[in-house]
Order: structure tokens, then C-alpha cells, then sequence
């Protein structure tokens, strides 16, 4: 018997990298949710700036949401179903977080990811970004377990530096229908700087559908005079070298 795994759902997306604002205006999205984005690294004083969690496929994540809650996010992607420990290879969501496992498409680009998600209703984030707690204070010792057993390389959480936090505006979901084809698009804005800005818009879409949807989703973007980026690069690499790029050096 041949046994091929499947994730449940694929998260499509593009990007918009040039005249943000003005994209913005177009898809009328609204004044949306201010949040803070912080990213970790591992990042040593005195070596060529780099991203080595990012290169073993390990993504950091914390975000603000208002002052007295958050959440924060291990993400492992590329990913291997094979590489998952089995208890941690089905999406389950839990008191102590939320474990999903997708397929991630961007244009060709086509990889599988997994990522456990814990929220937390304090301030901690401000309290890391101002070096009041660790940066591991971000993330739990289910994440820290998550790691541990999933991630294709050691990761030692108490050895990480938190990059600078950065703006994010999270807009509300809305609906359109695109050649009969029904998405239901999010949209997230990262701004670090003027040269620097994001939008992102993103459907999730069962597997047999994810083709026509991102079909659908690329037609509704460049039918608005949108230019979708094309870049290499993600937005999360971009993003990370520049603020590790930003960080001393000596």
C-alpha cells in the first residue's frame, strides 16, 4: 500500500511591492489593524550579517496585536513531512496552540510548511523589543518541544536575537467572485521603511482547487493594474536580510 501524505489546505499568495499605498487606495481595504511584527535570528557579532535559522528552514515569528495580547509562531518551511515527529503531524488545535500543516504557493513556487502558533494575552513583545525579557520569553516549551523534534537542525531558543520590530497592518477579509471562481482574500501590510513595503494578499483553498484559485487570485490582482512582484526572494527573506543587515556588525 502507497501512502502519500496531504496537506489539508494550500495558502496561496502575491505580493505587491511597488506603489503600496496606492494598491492600497485601489482594493479600498480600509484603514485595517495596526500590529507589530518581530522576527529572531541567529545573529553573532563579528561574522558576515546572515540568516541561518531562515537557511535551515526555521521562521521565528512574534506579533503584537494590541498592548495586552499577542502570539507568536514557529514555522519550519521549507518542510518535510518526514521530518515531523508523530506528534506533531496532523493540524490540531489545542489549549496550548495551534499546529497547521500547508502547502504554500507564491507564482511557481510550491513548498509545504508547518507551524505552531501560541497566542498569549500580555505585553511581552514590547517587553523583549525594550530588553526587559529574552527573546525566547516569546515562544513556549510546546514550541521550544515543536523544535526540537521537527526542525532539520538544533535550535537553541536562549541564543536568539530579536530584530527590530517593525509596523504591520492587518486588513479585514473580504469577498469576490473572479470568473465564477469564489475567493475570500486577506491582506497584510509590512512597512520597515520607504524602500521597504509590502502587501500581501492571500486565500487558503482545498488542494484540488488551490490551481484555479491562484489562477483566480492573480487575475483579480493584475486586473486592477496591480503589478505582482516577481522577485526570487519571498517577502520573509527580504525582510529579514534587511533588519539583520541592520544590526552591527562589531
Amino acid at each position: 500500500m502507497v501512502v502519500v501524505m496531504r496537506p489539508e489546505s494550500v495558502e496561496v499568495k502575491v505580493t505587491i511591492a511597488t506603489a503600496v499605498a496606492e494598491a492600497v487606495d485601489t482594493l479600498q481595504l480600509g484603514a485595517g489593524k495596526r500590529w507589530h511584527v518581530l522576527f529572531c535570528e541567529d545573529v553573532t557579532t563579528g561574522v558576515t550579517p546572515s540568516t541561518p535559522l531562515l537557511e535551515l528552514g526555521v521562521i521565528l515569528r512574534a506579533r503584537r496585536k494590541s498592548a495586552a495580547k499577542g502570539d507568536s509562531t514557529v514555522k519550519l518551511r521549507p518542510c518535510r513531512w518526514s521530518q515531523l515527529d508523530p506528534d506533531f503531524e496532523e493540524n490540531a488545535e489545542t489549549d496550548d496552540g495551534d499546529l497547521k500543516i500547508e502547502a504554500d504557493w507564491a507564482g511557481p513556487r510550491r513548498g509545504l510548511g508547518a507551524s505552531l502558533t501560541v497566542d498569549w494575552d500580555d505585553d511581552r513583545l514590547r517587553r523583549v523589543r525594550d530588553g526587559d525579557l529574552p527573546a525566547a520569553a516569546l515562544f513556549s516549551k510546546r514550541q521550544a518541544s515543536f523544535l526540537a523534534r521537527c526542525a532539520p537542525g538544533r535550535v537553541n531558543l536562549d541564543t536568539v536575537t530579536a530584530l527590530r520590530a517593525f509596523e504591520a497592518m492587518r486588513f479585514d477579509a473580504f469577498t469576490v467572485q473572479v470568473e465564477g471562481v469564489p475567493l475570500e482574500i486577506r491582506a497584510e501590510r509590512w512597512t520597515l521603511s520607504a524602500d521597504d513595503d509590502f502587501l500581501e494578499l492571500s486565500i487558503a483553498s482545498a488542494v484540488d482547487a488551490a490551481a484555479e484559485a491562484q489562477a483566480a487570485l492573480e487575475t483579480f490582482v493584475t486586473g486592477r493594474s496591480l503589478v505582482i512582484d516577481q522577485a526570487q526572494e519571498n517577502k520573509t527573506r527580504r525582510v529579514l536580510d534587511t533588519l539583520v543587515a541592520e544590526l552591527p556588525t562589531t
